[in-house]
């Protein structure tokens, strides 16, 4: 691999950081999952999401973690389910 070459992977990935945010509105997260809004706010009000961990109120408007919901996630598929 060329000094160029790891620069250029360099860039790549830095480009790559600025485009994908660790915080997006609940709207973007639907969007971008499937779930809808109301699923959010209900895995708020349950204390399933926690404030300042997977979700934030800024202005009155939801944002969610992205990174900390893909692990919550990730956690609850690895869980054993009773039948």
């Amino acid at each position: 691999m060329t000094q160029i070459d790891t620069r250029q992977r360099q860039a790549l990935t830095t480009v790559q950081a600025a485009l994908s945010p660790e915080w997006v509105l609940a709207e973007k997260y639907e969007e971008l999952t499937g779930v809808t809004c109301e699923a959010i706010r209900m895995r708020r009000k349950r204390g399933v999401w926690l404030d300042g961990k997977h979700t934030k109120v800024v202005l009155r408007r939801i944002y969610v973690n992205i990174k900390a919901a893909d692990k919550w996630i990730s956690e609850q598929v690895s869980k054993p389910h009773r039948a």
